[in-house]
């Protein structure tokens, strides 16, 4: 009985396992249309990692995103669909120009490749021309100091020189860019220039060459030496300790760091400024972005010829950005004194982003402050000792589309009497109304300077009167006298 059972078992087991066994069939359709789905899956999840992997490496969020779908939608609906054709680089470069617009920032813009070559030239301090320094002067283009040691120079050419032909092209009419970018070019090649000098015309073949801009200008004043420092480039910081130097080779040891009128520059070069004075491991600036902050250290050990130099700087309205990055860490070290007029008040840095093109975007993306914690954005960097430059350098442009004469009366009649006592010519006061008099005094101005005596200020007699002032400002530095005779 019980073998029977076991059997009846052995025998069920076995055609259960016989079942479990068979192969399974799967209609041929049906295959069909699950690979047919596990393919889409696939694809979906592929796609889906992709965007996800753009959108992350985009660095843009949701939001973002969706505002840049719109500027992609317009630019793809006015590039294909409007009724003119219209050049897709000019589009989009006019899409960057309006958002740079919109940051209502004068420190950031976009620039093209030509203008990025141009702005690393400057930065720089290096480029390739003949090294002559040229302005427009009476619709005229004027040499106003060849380099010493240029090809300008070794060709012949002097100061006030008037550039008549490039390459035996006038010149006449056009803007002073324009034509400083027709004589520069490659190294080694030719440029010929016509040059009037008096009544006499000369062409003068000038091969180009590397040029570079000095940043630092040395001067010896008895026993002071001045240090003209007129930006900050990618050389300047050595070309200091080359200057400071050669005043200790001298024997100087009171110093002159003439910053007036420096627009700024290089952040690093600055810092590597200060390392001269200050000493290692020093806070020479404070950068801060959001919550963010950074203090940027000195470097090196000082140059041991300064230290005991006795050193001033001398600022005005136009020392901005990295030159009163400068004078507020000299500041605030105690190792100078500052004079002349409160600086022009920039506690703002830009960097750049370089495009694959060659374009350029430069942008504000954080605030400095001095080692102290000065914060001087829109306060500038008041002197510890003021010294008011004349009048007559503080004046403000007069437009030259506007003819001023007798009866008129506001602020630029008060600018004329200003700058024309100022040239010798006798006015009875500073006030705005132009009377006989100076209408007297603006005819013996344009009798002076062979203009049409009519006493009327036109634009003529305005540009003459501009360079008057220019050439007396250049001849006569008496912030600089005054501070000199201060440290005598």
């Amino acid at each position: 009985m019980a073998n029977s059972e076991e059997h009846d078992k052995e025998n069920k087991q076995t055609k259960q396992h016989q079942r479990s066994a068979q192969p399974l069939h799967i209609r041929k359709s049906r295959l069909v249309l699950l690979l047919l789905i596990t393919v889409i899956l696939t694809a979906l999840i592929a796609v889906a990692a992709t965007l996800g992997f753009q959108h992350w490496q985009s660095g843009l969020d949701k939001d973002q995103r969706k505002s840049f779908s719109k500027i992609e939608n317009v630019y793809q609906t006015l590039t294909n669909d409007y009724y003119k054709k219209k050049d897709p680089d000019k589009l989009s470069k006019a899409a960057i120009d309006g958002m740079v617009k919109e940051l209502d920032d004068p420190y950031s813009e976009y620039m093209t490749k030509d203008q990025t070559k141009s702005f690393n030239e400057d930065v720089s301090g290096d480029f390739v021309g003949i090294g002559a320094e040229m302005q427009k002067k009476d619709q005229h283009i004027q040499i106003t100091s060849p380099m010493k040691g240029s090809p300008a120079e070794k060709a012949g050419l002097k100061p006030k020189d008037i550039v008549k032909k490039v390459d035996g092209k006038s010149v006449k009419g056009q803007p002073l860019e324009a034509i400083v970018k027709k004589v520069r070019g490659k190294k080694g090649s030719t440029v010929t220039l016509t040059i009037q000098r008096g009544t006499h015309e000369q062409d003068f073949k000038i091969k180009r060459d590397k040029i570079h801009v000095k940043s630092v200008d040395y001067s010896k004043h008895g026993n002071v030496a001045v240090l003209k420092i007129n930006k900050f480039q990618s050389s300047t910081s050595g070309e200091l300790k080359s200057a400071l130097l050669k005043a200790h080779k001298a024997g100087i040891n009171k110093v002159v760091l003439d910053l007036r009128n420096n627009p700024g520059g290089l952040l690093d070069e600055a810092v590597k400024m200060i390392n001269v004075f200050v000493d290692k491991n020093n806070t020479a600036v404070e950068l801060q972005k959001g919550d963010h902050t950074e203090k940027i250290k000195t470097s090196n050990h000082a140059l041991k010829e300064a230290k005991d130099m006795k050193v001033s700087i001398l600022i005005n309205e136009g020392s901005a950005s990295a030159s009163e990055v400068f004078t507020g860490a000299m500041k605030d070290y105690d190792k100078a004194t500052v004079y002349g007029s409160k600086s022009f008040g920039k506690g703002i840095v830009q960097t750049t982003h370089e495009f694959k093109d060659g374009s350029l975007l430069k942008f504000t993306n954080m605030k400095w402050l001095t080692p102290k914690g000065h914060y001087i954005h829109g306060k500038g960097i008041k002197p510890d000792h003021t010294i008011k430059p004349p009048k007559y350098q503080q004046l403000s442009v007069i437009p030259t589309d506007k003819t001023l004469k007798v009866g008129d009366d506001n602020k630029h009649v008060s600018t004329i009497k200003i700058g024309l006592d100022a040239l010798g010519y006798r006015t009875d006061d500073e006030g705005t109304s132009f009377d006989s008099n100076l209408e007297n005094q603006v005819k013996a101005f344009q009798k002076d300077n062979h203009l049409d005596e009519t006493g009327k200020f036109d634009q003529s007699t305005n540009e003459k009167f501009t360079q008057a002032l220019v050439e007396k400002s250049n001849q006569h530095d008496t912030v600089l006298d005054d501070l000199l005779h201060k440290l005598q």
